[in-house]
């Protein structure tokens, strides 16, 4: 079985966690028939205690963020029976993942195996002491443990030592400031360098009917709800920090949403606002209607998903930007300067993954829980649950990976769906998403505390994202004057607990140093 040659490239570059975040729908069973029984060799592949043929399949209950995953699909019964379990999925909407295990657990209802995706969630169940201790159970479940390199897990490491979930590894960032180049030629603009440069730019593709099409629809960027301050990065970033992120600044943690720089950040940002640069829409725009944007073309100046640049169309992106403009191209660049002496680029996701799976410890089949996890991390079944089987769903023409199917089949198979502690694969990509993995490392920053755990993070934190949220875009798009407006957020900032985080997660740091 080939290798896949990304995870060399990922390990080598020290490449990070996070998924895109692209909704998949699958509806009925596979095409293909009944799903094989599982077979000896996949037994033997997966490094964990198997049971005796014969056995009954032991039932376990999923906790999943929800991607339709239908009992009886060809993928779930394939999954089954090579790890002799038979899965309960209760499948969760990804916003609602917080409030519905919130109720589970409260009720004493646990879930053999659970995913959460925030950081409050995993810092709550972290404290619970209701979680397995994965570590312990490496020398019989070698798979898992070799998914992921000693780095990753040392992040993934709790205060206590142990390490409790496995997150989904993929390239990071996912996120990358690009361009038009198409609309760039076409005016005679080279990729902006600097704020000035790229204001003309950002100019140029909302004022200028770049598409031709005479009317007022092309902006420099947009976002969604619930709309964060991750859009603004390549602006934020040139002045310096980036809000809600944590920075080190003379060898001590900040916070990037109190530091005077934003102001200035955000008097551009309101400037271009005004000015009909941002797409209006970003604060009332939905993850699915921003995705229709980007695949139109409508944006040309900003950050954007690096989806759309690998030609074999990973995550439907590429072909349908290029079935509404079959002249568009486009192109990366660099952090901009000109707002600090110290620009810092775009942010990454954490080292843990955007979605965490842990094993419930009083779970009445732990084995089997971890017979389920080795065999969906090892070679074998983390290619199956992304391709489905060699021969049958794809061939391999040299190292590339050839896709027998397309993606309606393979949503009706349930393939690519089980996101648990997987590694995405990029056997099929083409060489230009490479490229810009490549180039993302050129303009992100890493968040130094990923990793912490602290009470404080659980406790405060998310209402302080949540402010800061709120407080930029109203000051973004004008609700609230920035002039006093800044000065009274950081303020209230502090006094919500924002002094009390920053200290605990400096001295947490400090002590990790050691």
């Amino acid at each position: 079985m080939k290798k896949n040659k990304m995870i060399g490239k990922m390990a080598a570059a020290g490449m990070a966690v996070c998924l895109f975040a692209g909704t998949v729908t699958g509806c009925s069973s596979g095409t293909n028939g009944d799903a094989p029984a599982s077979n000896s060799s996949s037994q033997a592949e997966t490094g964990g205690q198997t049971s005796d043929k014969g056995e009954e399949p032991v039932h376990l209950k999923l906790f999943l963020t929800n991607k339709n995953i239908v009992d009886g699909s060809y993928a779930k019964t394939y999954i089954e029976e090579a790890t002799n379990t038979k899965l309960e999925i209760v499948q969760v909407a990804t916003k609602d993942l917080d409030n519905k295990l919130n109720m589970m657990l409260a009720s004493g209802d646990w879930p053999d195996i659970i995913q959460c995706e925030t950081e409050t969630m995993e810092s709550k169940l972290l404290s619970s002491g209701k979680l397995l201790p994965l570590n312990e159970y490496w020398d019989d479940y070698p798979n898992l443990k070799n998914a992921r390199d000693e780095e990753t897990w040392d992040v993934m490491r709790y205060n206590d030592g142990n390490i409790y979930a496995i997150g989904i590894k993929n390239p990071n960032p996912l996120s990358i400031i690009a361009y038009r180049k198409d609309w760039l030629d076409k005016f005679g603009l080279d990729i902006p360098t600097t704020l000035d440069e790229y204001y003309e730019v950002a100019k140029a593709v909302s004022k200028n009917d770049p598409d031709g099409d005479g009317l007022d629809n092309t902006f420099a960027f947009g976002g969604y709800q619930n709309v964060d301050t991750s859009w603004f990065d390549h602006i934020f970033g040139a002045y310096g920090a980036l809000p809600n992120y944590w920075m080190l600044q003379d060898g001590h943690i900040v916070n990037g949403s109190v530091q005077p720089e934003m102001k200035e950040a955000l008097m551009y940002l309101n400037r271009m606002y005004n000015d009909g640069l941002i797409d209006p829409e970003f604060v009332t725009d939905d993850a699915k209607r921003w995705q229709q944007k980007v695949k139109s073309g409508i944006y040309g100046a900003g950050v954007t998903k690096i989806h759309i640049f690998d030609k074999n169309n990973w995550s439907n992106y590429y072909k349908p930007f290029k079935e509404s403009n079959p002249d568009g191209e486009l192109v990366y660049g660099p952090v901009l300067q000109g707002g600090s002496e110290n620009p810092v680029g775009i942010r990454m996701a954490s080292e843990r993954g955007w979605l965490r799976t842990f094993i419930y410890k009083d779970s009445k089949n732990v084995d089997a829980c971890l017979r389920l996890l080795d065999w969906l991390t090892s070679e074998e079944g983390n290619r199956f649950t992304q391709y489905g089987l060699e021969g049958e769903h794809y061939k391999w023409e040299g190292d590339k990976l050839v896709k027998l199917i397309d993606e309606e089949q393979t949503n009706e198979l349930d393939l690519n769906k089980f996101f648990i502690g997987n590694t995405v694969l990029f056997d099929d990509a083409s060489p230009e998403i490479f490229d810009a993995f490549d180039y993302s490392h050129t303009e992100c920053i890493a968040e130094p505390t990923d990793g912490i755990f602290i009470d404080e993070l659980n406790e405060i934190y998310p209402k302080l994202e949540e402010l800061t949220n709120t407080r930029y875009i109203e000051m973004i798009v004008g609700e609230v004057p920035i002039e006093g407006g800044f000065e009274d957020f950081v303020e209230e900032w502090y006094s919500r607990g924002g002094d009390k985080l920053t200290a605990a997660m400096d001295e947490a740091y400090q002590a990790k140093q050691k």
